[in-house]
C-alpha cells in the first residue's frame, strides 16, 4: 500500500473534487492494489477515505477524512455523486468535497494545473449560477461581473497572472493583442504544457476580448447583423464568468445587454460545456416569431415580467387550458383557470406553511407521488410541484403547442455566439459563429421542488451526440462542441460499498466518442439596427 500512498502524496493538483468530477464511468490513475485494476473515481475517492490518505486542499496543504465517514461517503457517492458533503477529518474539523482539489489521480492534465482558467482570474460569486440573476444587472456586477470594454485592465492588472511569472506575462501580452484588435501571436519561449494551457483555458476570456474589440471575425453571419439582434454595441455589454463547478454554464460567457437585459451565452472553450439561456433571458428573433407564431406566444407567456417563480406555472396551466381544455388533467377541471385569488391563497401557503382546505388540497394530491404527497413540503409547494410537473409534461411530451421544440431549438441558437479558438503556426485564432446551429431534443425544466422553488423555467437540451455543431466538420477538440450538461437517462452506478473493494475496475467505460458534424437580413432581425 506504501507505493500507492506516495502516488497520492506527489500528485499535481487542478480542479475542484465537485460532484461532476467523480462520475461513476471515469477511470481514475490509481490502480487497486488487490487485482492491479484501475480504481473509477467514485472508488478511489472512497479508498482514500478508508485508508487515511490525505487529499489536497484548493487553498493548500493536505487534509485526512475520518475513516469513520466512510459509509457517508459511499451513500453520497451512490447518488450519482449529486450536490456537495460535509466529512468530518481526522483533526476534529470538518472539509467538503468541493474544498478538495481534483488532482492527477483523479484525472487531471499537466495542463489543466497551470491556473489560467477564467475562475483563477475572475473574482465572481462562486455560488451564483446566471440563471437565477434574470436580467438584474445590479446583481451580476455584484457577484463580479463587469463592462466589457474593462476586459482587458481586468485581465491585464489580474495578481494571479502577473505572479505566474513567464506564462502569466505571456497571457497578458496576448490579452493586449486581442485588445489592439490584432491576432494574439504566442511568445517563443513557453514549453507545450504552457501552450496547451493558453488555448484551452485562457482562450476562453482571450477569445471572449477578441470578439468585443473586433479582432475574432464572424465567419457566420456579421458583428454588425449580432449587435443589431442584441440591440447595443459589444463593449457596452456586461460580462460575466461563471466560477461555480456545479454551474451549468461554468465553462461558458453570459453578455448581457445593461439596458433591455437581454442575455446572450458566449462559448469560447476549444473543448467546452455549456448549457443554454433561462427563459427569461431568451429574445426571438422576427423569423421565428413568423414562422412559428403559436410556440413563441407561449414563449412569451412564459417571459412574463409579472410573473413570479411561484406564480408562472399556474398563468401556463391557464394558457394551455386555453388551447385544448381537454389536456388538462382530470383533478383541475373544476379549477380551471385557476384564479388569482387561489394563486395567492397556495403562495400564501407556501410561505407560512398554512394549510390549504382539504376540497381544493384533495385534487392537488391526485397528481403528486406518494413521497412528495406525504413529505414535508407546504401545501402550497405541493400543489405549486404538481402544477409545474404536469404543465411540463403537457409541453414537452404531449406537445400541446404546435412546433414548440423547432422554434425553442432554432431561437437558442440566436441566444448563443459560439467562439472556435485554435492555434494555427504560432497564432491564437479565434472565429465567430452566429447564429448558432443547434441540434438535440429541447424542453422545458425547472430545478425547483416541492419545498423550494429556484427561479423560473429554463431550458434543457438533451444531446444525441451534440447539441452545438461545429463549423465545416471539424471534430469537437478542434472546434469546441458545446456539450449539454444534462442526464438523458438512468445514470450508471459505480461500485462503492463500503466492505468489499475486490471488484473495483471491472466496469468498462461507457463513454464514447461524439461525432461533430446565412443568416438574417433587417427582415430576419425584424427591426432596423438600434446602437446606444
Amino acid at each position: 500500500m506504501r507505493h500507492i500512498l506516495n502516488l497520492l502524496n506527489n500528485i499535481l493538483t487542478e480542479a475542484k473534487l465537485s460532484a461532476d468530477q467523480i462520475p461513476p464511468t471515469k477511470i481514475s490513475a490509481v490502480a487497486n492494489p488487490k487485482n492491479g485494476k484501475p480504481f473509477t473515481r467514485p472508488e478511489l475517492f472512497l479508498y482514500k477515505v478508508k485508508t487515511g490518505s490525505p487529499f489536497t486542499l484548493v487553498a493548500g496543504g493536505e487534509v485526512v477524512i475520518d475513516p469513520k465517514e466512510a459509509r457517508n461517503v459511499a451513500a453520497w457517492l451512490a447518488t450519482g455523486p449529486k450536490g456537495t458533503i460535509v466529512m468530518r477529518t481526522v483533526d476534529g474539523g470538518t472539509v467538503k468535497n468541493t474544498e478538495l482539489q481534483k488532482t492527477v489521480e483523479f484525472g487531471s492534465k499537466e495542463s489543466e494545473n497551470l491556473p489560467v482558467k477564467p475562475s483563477d482570474v475572475f473574482a465572481t460569486d462562486e455560488t451564483q449560477e446566471i440563471d437565477d440573476f434574470g436580467n438584474n444587472i445590479e446583481d451580476i456586477l455584484k457577484s463580479g461581473g463587469f463592462p466589457a470594454s474593462e476586459m482587458y485592465s481586468k485581465i491585464a492588472g489580474n495578481p494571479n497572472l502577473i505572479k505566474l511569472g513567464k506564462l502569466g506575462d505571456a497571457v497578458i501580452y496576448m490579452a493586449r493583442q486581442a485588445n489592439e484588435g490584432k491576432t494574439p501571436i504566442f511568445p517563443g519561449d513557453l514549453n507545450k504544457d504552457q501552450t496547451k494551457a493558453i488555448e484551452l483555458y485562457a482562450s476562453e476570456y482571450i477569445g471572449a476580448l477578441a470578439l468585443v474589440t473586433g479582432a475574432a471575425p464572424f465567419i457566420r453571419g456579421s458583428r454588425e447583423q449580432f449587435e443589431e439582434f442584441v440591440g447595443g454595441n459589444l463593449a457596452d455589454m456586461i460580462m460575466f464568468f461563471p466560477k461555480a463547478t456545479n454551474n451549468p454554464l461554468a465553462d461558458s460567457f453570459s453578455v448581457v445587454n445593461n439596458s433591455t437585459g437581454h442575455a446572450v451565452k458566449i462559448s469560447s472553450k476549444a473543448a467546452g460545456k455549456g448549457a443554454p439561456p433561462s427563459l427569461g433571458s431568451m429574445k426571438f428573433p422576427e423569423e421565428i416569431r413568423n414562422k412559428y407564431p403559436e410556440a413563441t406566444e407561449f414563449l412569451d407567456a412564459a417571459q412574463d415580467p409579472g410573473l413570479s417563480s411561484f406564480t408562472q406555472p399556474f398563468a401556463l396551466m391557464n394558457y394551455l387550458y386555453e388551447i385544448d381544455p381537454t389536456k388538462i388533467p382530470k383533478a383541475y377541471q373544476s379549477l380551471m383557470p385557476f384564479s388569482p385569488e387561489l394563486v395567492a391563497q397556495l403562495e400564501n401557503s407556501n410561505k407560512t406553511g398554512r394549510a390549504v382546505p382539504r376540497k381544493i388540497m384533495g385534487l392537488f394530491e391526485k397528481q403528486l407521488s406518494a413521497k412528495v404527497r406525504d413529505g414535508a413540503a407546504t401545501d402550497g409547494g405541493k400543489a405549486w410541484w404538481a402544477t409545474i410537473q404536469d404543465m411540463m409534461r403537457l409541453v414537452n411530451n404531449d406537445r400541446i403547442i404546435p412546433d414548440f421544440r423547432a422554434a425553442l431549438i432554432e431561437s437558442l441558437g440566436y441566444n448563443f455566439v459560439q467562439l472556435y479558438t485554435k492555434v494555427k503556426g504560432d497564432k491564437l485564432v479565434t472565429e465567430a459563429f452566429w447564429p448558432a446551429k443547434i441540434s438535440g431534443q429541447v424542453k422545458l425544466k425547472t430545478k425547483g421542488s416541492a419545498g423550494e422553488q429556484k427561479g423560473k423555467m429554463s431550458v434543457e437540451i438533451s444531446p444525441g451526440g451534440t447539441d452545438l455543431e461545429s463549423p465545416d466538420g471539424q471534430s469537437r477538440e478542434e472546434a469546441g462542441t458545446l456539450d449539454a450538461q444534462v442526464s438523458t437517462g438512468p445514470r450508471p452506478k459505480a461500485n462503492i460499498s463500503t466492505t468489499d473493494l475486490d471488484t473495483v475496475g471491472k466496469q468498462r467505460s461507457k463513454i464514447k466518442a461524439s461525432s461533430d458534424e446565412k443568416l438574417g437580413s433587417e427582415k430576419t432581425l425584424g427591426r432596423k439596427r438600434q446602437r446606444q
